[in-house]
């Protein structure tokens, strides 16, 4: 029996993608390599590979390295955790730090996950196409579904639902109808009729932060250095740099992103 049991599904969907972002929409500060960027990463579970073992495994993970009230059990946040906040203060000992890397790295490495990444360079974006430009979460979004939808293809009964972390409701609004038009019209290599096998669901799914969903913590957990490494692979884009956690972090789930098919930057 491997570390990740499985169950049986009891979801009409056979997958499900978890998707967090790097950066925000706006087109503000643009100069700035920190907002310069939008990253969106999806990760993609098989529901049976993930429920309960993935969840139960997170959990304990946190157990082990932090201080837990069941009733407000420490969220995975990655600038809590750089910031050394809230449940995060006992990292500030180097020791009892890399303990927690390690672990962490461990649990990302054995998750039976893929991983989808888009970059926007927003700036770039601007500067192609003007007043016409996209929401570039709507286009990161529809670049996720699109790469994730083609690996899903190939898959027996591979269909997803989509669970992103609850924004604004404006923005969540603006979504679900960027949602609803690839429905309508298919994705860059998707079909209508393709998009809606793979996707059956009519609308997204959303949680907040406070819900504890162990798959959107995953993907908070990568995206900022997935986003770095793609903006790194970009010719001729030098002003990122992923750290070197960050460096071990991708190492360690290097195997979960598909050649040619895990990362896209879009201009």
């Amino acid at each position: 029996m491997t570390r990740f049991q499985s169950q049986r599904n009891i979801f009409p969907m056979t997958y499900r993608i978890y998707i967090d972002e790097s950066g925000d929409h706006s087109f503000r500060g643009l100069n700035n390599p920190g907002r310069r960027y939008l990253g969106l990463t999806g990760v993609v579970f098989q529901k049976t590979d993930y429920d309960p073992a993935v969840p139960l495994a997170l959990e304990a993970l946190k157990r082990r390295h932090f201080l837990v009230d069941i009733d407000f059990p420490p969220i995975l946040h990655r600038r809590d955790i750089l910031e050394r906040r809230t449940n995060f203060w006992v990292l500030r000992d180097d020791t009892r730090n890399r303990a927690w890397e390690n672990d962490l790295l461990n649990f990302l490495g054995s998750c039976p996950m893929q991983v989808f990444t888009a970059v926007v360079d927003k700036r770039a974006r601007i500067e192609n196409y003007g007043d016409a430009v996209t929401n570039p979460y709507a286009l990161a979004l529809a670049d996720i579904l699109d790469r994730a939808g083609s690996w899903l293809g190939s898959r027996e009964n591979g269909a997803a639902d989509v669970l992103l972390e609850s924004r604004e409701s404006k923005n969540d609004s603006a979504l679900v109808e960027a949602y609803d038009r690839l429905r309508m019209t298919g994705s860059f290599s998707l079909s209508p009729e393709q998009f809606k096998a793979v996707y059956p669901l009519e609308s997204l799914l959303f949680r907040s932060k406070h819900h504890n969903v162990a798959g959107l913590q995953i993907a908070d957990l990568l995206a900022t250095d997935q986003k770095t490494l793609t903006v790194e692979e970009a010719a001729g884009l030098s002003d990122s740099r992923v750290g070197a956690f960050g460096q071990r972090l991708n190492r360690a789930i290097a195997g979960k992103v598909i050649p040619q098919l895990g990362r896209r930057f879009l201009q």
